[in-house]
């Protein structure tokens, strides 16, 4: 477990470890193998550290246990978090499957599966290139991909994950201080801050909305995302307004819907063969929803990436840009580039109108119901709203397609070109300019919608009496009066209710980030590590090389940010295949910086001469500006990674979750410690494969030997064959608290339970299987469980605490300090734990018991457990 490499390491800290970070860490690490930086890398290796409470590579926002309604909305074949030979890159490409390519080397069998859960191993066999896969897949895609960057590392390049929040950085001399929530924190030479989307304290407005839907009974649930939103407050038949119809109202109606029992079944009609009709469940309520637009986003076109007859940009061209610029080399988003988008439209798509005189020139597109303000009978608000829908099915779905095809592909390439071309810096007008909020929200609009048959099921919905609509410009009063909240659109549609909901993400914002470190980067007074952007208000200011800038004005040489409450034009984590993605283009350009930063830096320290901090700040000027001109053109994985060093750090610490130990990651070992890794537990483990092969496998666990696994870990799963853990050193697992999980299986098994009753004199058999692995390894404390659930369950039927159908978990121990340590980590997984007695009874757990076998609640096994007591 000893590193070949002895020189100290440059420490690379990246707060968050979503796509976007490990999207980063594959460039990094694509890079640092080639073969000149890999010589440098010898003398001066380089240490990652990324810092996430959430799994790794799939982040808060893809969560491998939400719930399989929740789609992309993308097809499976349209996303990628790997570059190919179009993404114009200084690294090297390092191509890999696209989502529904992962899907199908699964299927196969040339590509490990990284659950073995059931249900979620169903949706992969079935997934298909022009399928919409579920979040959670993508979620599991997202490890998968993790997993591999780490398994590929260079042998210079290490990488620990901490599986917490950071809450604060500091200033630390030459580097930075990254204070934890539960621990000491990290010293950082280098410091990338790639945390994504957060939730939002609530802001004075919504504020006063909560204290007021408390004060009167009623309810208000506020922007998050759709797996945190708590809708179990929403009662069935209850009239409900919802503000907000993007791809969170999808989200929120398919989990109040679907979610709820009812069933969509097909109901073609004469030219709408793919009608949809609704059978209600009877448990939903009824949603009246309106926004600004007062319609949904755009259907996805069908096949999207089908040649449209794009041409050459002509008007949105960087020498169309320069022209416009003003005499401080400055553009006005709305005068000078909004313009030149709606000229290439018209040129572009065919039917494409111009703006009339006086009119916002994509006044057309962004405000496709503006004529209805004025009217005032409902009817024509809902067949205006509804025309819409199928209008838009059917230019995107059937018949020719060619002009949304042609629209979505243009605004797609206009995406790309604004982020190389507008960085904050280049534009005046602050927010008034509308960039980049205005046009990402126009963007998402038209290219970002969900898929076609969520517009269909909006459509029966409507028809069955569960959706009504709004329309556009909606406006939100409380009254005090009648203590109700009542919605008005512009076209009169009126609507009083209990229930209120903002069915959208919090908006990106520092200030109100529920992220302490967020919060904190500009609001810390002398200590403030950055300041707002004039041109985002509410974002921090990065440069086009992302590096932070400072109160004064300056570019901090070695601290970095990417994500969405940073000033830079959003673009998302992954992207389409073979479209040169934006994304992929930023991440390795910065990871290329990142990486020359951290090479002069360690060879700065070999050369004291030199000049530490200097040779610094001129590594990384040097290569911002490289990084510029591209832009406008685990817990662990190696078991050479060192221990990171730490800073004192006295703050109060908040509880840390148990660390799980994994002896034997086989079936049940793999979807013990993926289960736990998903919920934030730190999983070490102990196996016969190498290092790499238990990364790819388990991304975020770290491999250790057996010595470790029983000094550094709360509770020890031991999940070998009873007879290989019969034969353990018995004093390997000496203080330990361990999980028995074991079960006597096949002739080896028996055979070694037979010497082990003949050892102790056991002639009659009275002693359980955990009562002869306790007396085999007397200074271990021994729990019996997790051994009467199957390993493809494991992963699959966790529930929320409180969730009143959550799977129980017996256990026996003679030790209640064990038997608590390993209660709390079942809690902490998913599961109802539910202590049945000692060792002894822990033959009731065994193959044949009574309590071997079957789903049950906790009551339920209490009632087993009472019929056997009364039978016995």
């Amino acid at each position: 477990m000893t590193s070949r490499i002895t020189a100290p390491s440059t420490r690379l800290v990246l707060v968050g470890g979503g796509p976007r970070a490990i999207g980063v860490l594959e460039r990094l690490a694509a890079s640092a193998a080639q073969p000149p930086q890999a010589a440098r890398l010898q003398r001066t290796p380089l240490h990652v550290d990324v810092i996430d409470p959430h799994m790794p590579g799939a982040g808060r926002i893809w969560r491998a246990e939400e719930s399989p309604l929740l789609l992309m909305n993308s097809r499976a074949a349209d996303v990628s978090i790997h570059t190919d030979p179009t993404v114009e890159i200084e690294g090297p490409v390092r191509a890999g499957p696209s989502l529904a390519e992962w899907a199908e080397g699964i299927r196969r069998g040339t590509i490990e599966a990284p659950t073995s859960g059931t249900a979620r191993l169903a949706e992969i066999e079935a997934l298909q290139p022009e399928h919409f896969a579920s979040r959670r897949v993508q979620a599991l895609y997202l490890e998968w991909f993790f997993g591999q960057v780490l398994a590929a590392l260079p042998t210079a390049v290490t990488v620990t994950v901490h599986r917490t929040t950071a809450t604060a950085v500091r200033r630390a001399g030459e580097g930075w201080s990254v204070e934890l929530e539960d621990r000491d924190a990290l010293s950082a030479d280098l410091l990338l801050l790639a945390a994504g989307h957060t939730d939002a304290r609530p802001s004075a407005a919504r504020h006063r909305l909560a204290a007021f839907a408390r004060r009167h009974g009623g309810t208000y649930l506020a922007p998050a995302q759709a797996s945190d939103v708590p809708l179990a407050q929403l009662a069935p038949g209850q009239d409900v307004i919802v503000r907000g119809m993007g791809l969170a109202f999808v989200d929120l109606m398919a989990l109040l819907t679907e979610g709820r029992g009812g069933e969509f079944v097909a109901d073609p009609q004469p030219g709408e063969p793919d009608r949809l009709a609704y059978r209600p469940s009877g448990r939903e309520p009824r949603l009246w929803a309106g926004s600004r637009r007062g319609v949904p986003y755009h259907s996805k076109v069908r096949d999207e990436g089908a040649d449209a007859g794009l041409g050459e940009l002509a008007h949105v061209t960087p020498a169309a840009l320069a022209a416009r610029e003003d005499a401080d080399g400055l553009l006005d988003f709305r005068s000078d580039v909004v313009p030149l988008i709606a000229a290439e439209i018209h040129r572009q798509v065919p039917g494409a109108p111009l703006a009339a005189p006086g009119e916002e020139p994509l006044a057309w597109l962004d405000d496709p119901l503006a004529w209805l303000e004025g009217e005032a009978h409902p009817q024509v608000t809902r067949d205006a709203v509804v025309r819409h829908i199928e209008q838009d099915l059917h230019a995107r779905t059937r018949g020719d397609v060619t002009p949304a095809r042609a629209l979505f592909q243009l605004l797609l390439r206009l995406h790309g070109v604004l982020v190389d071309q507008l960085p904050a810096t280049r534009l005046r007008g602050g927010a008034g300019g509308a960039y980049p909020r205005w046009w990402h929200s126009l963007f998402s609009f038209v290219d970002s919608g969900p898929p076609p048959h969520r517009l269909h099921q909006m459509l029966a919905l409507e028809r069955a009496g569960v959706l009504r609509f709004l329309g556009p410009r909606v406006h939100v009063t409380a009254e005090e009066t009648t203590g109700r909240f009542t919605a008005r659109g512009a076209a009169g549609v009126q609507v009083t209710a209990d229930a209120l909901v903002d069915a959208f993400l919090p908006e990106p914002s520092l200030a109100e980030s529920t992220n302490p470190l967020l919060r904190n980067l500009v609001a810390g007074g002398e200590d403030a590590v950055g300041r707002e952007s004039a041109a985002t208000p509410g974002a921090l200011e990065v440069d086009a090389g992302h590096r932070v800038i400072a109160p004064d004005g300056t570019a901090r040489p070695s601290l970095w940010a990417v994500g969405p409450w940073t000033s830079e034009l959003p673009i998302g984590a992954f992207a389409r295949p073979h479209t040169n993605a934006p994304c992929h283009r930023r991440n390795d350009a910065l990871a290329r910086v990142l990486l020359e930063a951290a090479l002069h830096r360690g060879e700065a320290r070999l050369s004291p001469a030199s000049g530490h901090d200097g040779a610094v700040t001129a590594a990384t000027t040097a290569t911002a500006a490289t990084a510029a001109a591209a832009l406008t053109a685990v817990t662990t994985v190696r078991e050479d990674a060192a221990e990171p060093e730490r800073a004192t750090d006295r703050s109060p610490r908040s509880p840390r979750a148990p660390r799980l130990g994994v002896l034997g990651p086989g079936k049940i070992g793999r979807a013990l410690a993926r289960t736990a890794l998903r919920r934030g537990v730190e999983v070490q483990v102990t196996g016969r494969a190498p290092a790499a092969a238990l990364s790819a496998t388990l991304p975020g666990a770290r491999a250790v030997d057996l010595a470790e696994l029983t000094a550094a870990s709360d509770v020890v799963a031991l999940t070998v064959p009873l007879h290989v853990a019969l034969s353990l050193d018995p004093s390997a697992l000496d203080g330990a608290v361990v999980i028995d999980a074991t079960n006597p299986w096949g002739e080896a098994d028996a055979a070694a339970v037979a010497a082990a009753r003949e050892t102790l004199g056991d002639t009659e058999a009275e002693l359980s299987t955990s009562e002869l692995l306790a007396a085999h390894l007397p200074g271990a404390r021994l729990v019996k469980t997790l051994n009467h659930i199957g390993y493809h369950d494991v992963e699959e039927h966790g529930r929320p605490d409180g969730d009143t159908v959550r799977r129980a978990i017996a256990l026996a121990a003679d030790d209640p300090q064990a038997a608590a340590a390993v209660a709390q980590l079942l809690h902490r997984i998913g599961y109802e734990p539910v202590r049945v007695g000692t060792l002894a009874e822990g033959r009731e757990l065994e193959p044949g018991a009574g309590l071997f076998s079957g789903w049950c609640t906790r009551e339920e096994l209490g009632l087993r457990r009472a019929a056997q007591v009364r039978a016995a």
